[in-house]
């Protein structure tokens, strides 16, 4: 006979779980934290039956009675405790829980039920009144406390229900029988009172699924605009930063040239500070272009000039190109291409992203190997299964910045590594989108990085493979 319900709120779900899973969650915790048993209560109208069936019925059948309803509801609560325990730190109990409670439901019934059929004397209408009452009192308390759990309320109730109404066509005459066609209405009655209580608990349960879901996503939302506030705040840092150096030795050179007297500026004083001026102006123009390619990039403004392209001439180009700082760094570079050579692709794109990671490997290799080369990868769509790879044996990059890698100053630092400014890697990732490709970042500390750019779209006439 348990107390009316207080309908407990779950948890909120770790990762988003579908309406089903929350359900059965909210269920399962009611059952567990909020469906409390009077056990006072139970006692005592369990020592009134005993009472009622002393000297009417046999001292074994009550004694035999009186151990089943302690039994099932000692078990019960055991059950409940171990699970109370648990439930939180192992998701998996919840449909335990809600596949058990109905037989402990069965057995309490089944024990009530047994009561009227011991106790009701068909000879003794105050008997049958007193166990009617009984059986309408504990009916009547379940809908409210197990309409939440329909197989529990009607494992509880249908049980009571079927003795007294057996006892009561057993009784046989008009009287008996409209009385038992009174019993059909009122267990019809409560039977639609606890399947409207159970679409109310469900419909109140789903709204909070979706408010919690709400709440998650504004969460979510909230760290997103948080997140990029900070980014453009760095970025604005950097570009501040990047584009400050180049002004402020323009003005330092200017202020040179307004110092000095003109008839004391030998020629090659010119001529040098020229050349420094065109080097900052210079940088301020390749900040700037930089910038606005990547803004062009995450637009989709930026058109493709799409081509057929011998990877083994791109090799070649990017070994002369990086030859210089790889020696200057002492780190051996190793090409390997496969017989899959040919691809439709955007050469300046492709190269731009090879030359920012091979130029990243070399500055983080230094003194160590370096190799780019091209495979096969069977899991990718047909047609777009050749990857390059650039891999080094550095340092590696630490677990808490990989997902930084990509965004524009967030990087590691490779402005020192070439023109990228902090940029480098977010225009590689701009540009591997607009190819319809993905960059792979695989690295430890200790264990030096690889790179990989997948999606590369192989030439028709060239289906050879690694």
């Amino acid at each position: 006979m348990p107390a009316a319900p207080l309908l407990g709120r779950p948890a909120p779900p770790s990762s988003a779980p579908d309406l089903a899973a929350y359900e059965r969650q909210a269920f399962a915790r009611y059952v567990v934290f909020d469906l409390q048993t009077p056990l006072w209560n139970i006692a005592l109208l369990m020592a009134v039956c005993v009472w009622l069936m002393h000297g009417r019925v046999p001292d074994i059948w009550i004694a035999a009675w009186l151990a089943f309803g302690v039994t099932t509801n000692l078990a019960r609560e055991t059950f409940i405790r171990r699970m109370r325990a648990r439930l939180d730190s192992e998701p998996q109990l919840r449909t335990t829980v809600l596949r058990t409670y109905p037989w402990f439901s069965l057995a309490s019934g089944l024990t009530w039920g047994a009561f009227a059929l011991l106790y009701t004397d068909l000879g003794e209408p105050t008997t049958q009144l007193l166990a009617g009452m009984i059986a309408a009192g504990l009916i009547g308390l379940a809908v409210t406390s197990l309409s939440m759990l329909l197989p529990a309320f009607y494992a509880f109730m249908l049980p009571i229900f079927a003795a007294n109404l057996w006892l009561t066509l057993r009784a046989g005459g008009p009287e008996h029988l409209t009385l038992a066609g009174v019993m059909g209405v009122y267990l019809s009655v409560l039977a639609r009172y606890a399947h409207d209580a159970h679409r109310m608990h469900r419909e109140t349960i789903r709204l909070r699924f979706e408010n919690q879901r709400l709440i998650g996503d504004l969460k979510q939302r909230n760290a997103e605009v948080e997140s990029a506030s900070r980014n453009k705040s760095l970025f604005l840092a950097g570009v501040s930063h990047d584009l400050k150096q180049p002004i402020r030795a323009i003005g330092m050179y200017a202020g040179f040239l307004r110092h000095r007297a003109p008839h004391r500026l030998a020629a090659y004083e010119v001529t040098q500070t020229a050349e420094k001026i065109q080097t900052a102006v210079s940088a301020i123009h390749g900040q700037i272009g930089r910038l606005l390619e990547l803004s062009r990039l995450e637009s989709g403004a930026m058109p493709l000039q799409l081509e057929l392209l011998d990877l083994g001439d791109l090799f070649a180009q990017l070994r002369e190109l990086m030859a210089g700082e790889a020696q200057a760094r002492g780190v051996q570079m190793r090409f390997a291409l496969g017989r899959q050579r040919q691809v439709r692709t955007d050469r300046r794109m492709l190269e731009s992203i090879l030359l920012n990671f091979l130029s990243n490997a070399i500055k983080h290799a230094d003194g160590g190997r370096v190799y780019i080369g091209t495979r096969l990868r069977t899991g990718l769509p047909e047609g777009q299964q050749l990857c390059v790879e650039v891999r080094d044996n550095g340092a590696g990059i630490p677990p808490e910045q990989l997902p930084l890698l990509f965004e524009a100053y967030r990087s590691f630092d490779d402005r020192a590594a070439s023109e990228s400014h902090g940029l480098g890697l977010a225009i590689a990732k701009a540009q591997s989108a607009c190819l319809g490709c993905e960059i792979a970042v695989n690295s430890a500390p200790g264990q030096g990085s690889t790179f990989t750019l997948c999606g590369l779209r192989t030439s028709a006439t060239d289906a050879g493979t690694d």
